[in-house]
């Protein structure tokens, strides 16, 4: 079976707070820029994580259709 990692879960769920909390301090001091540069930071971290979990389950999915 394919091995659930929760923990993934918690890290996304605690990036997103931070990340909500550097934009919304950033975009009330006036630096729309950086704030807009901090979610772009936290989108390529949330994908850098994410994406190994992906080819896992495409993986897994070839492996149950027996696919190539």
């Amino acid at each position: 079976m394919l091995g659930v990692d929760v923990s993934l879960i918690f890290r996304l769920a605690a990036l997103a707070i931070i990340i909500t909390i550097f934009y919304t301090f950033l975009k009330q001091a006036g630096r729309d820029e950086y704030a807009y540069m901090t979610l772009l930071a936290g989108l390529a971290i949330a994908l850098l994580w994410v994406i190994p979990v992906i080819m896992e389950l495409f993986n897994a999915v070839r492996a149950v259709f027996q696919l190539y």
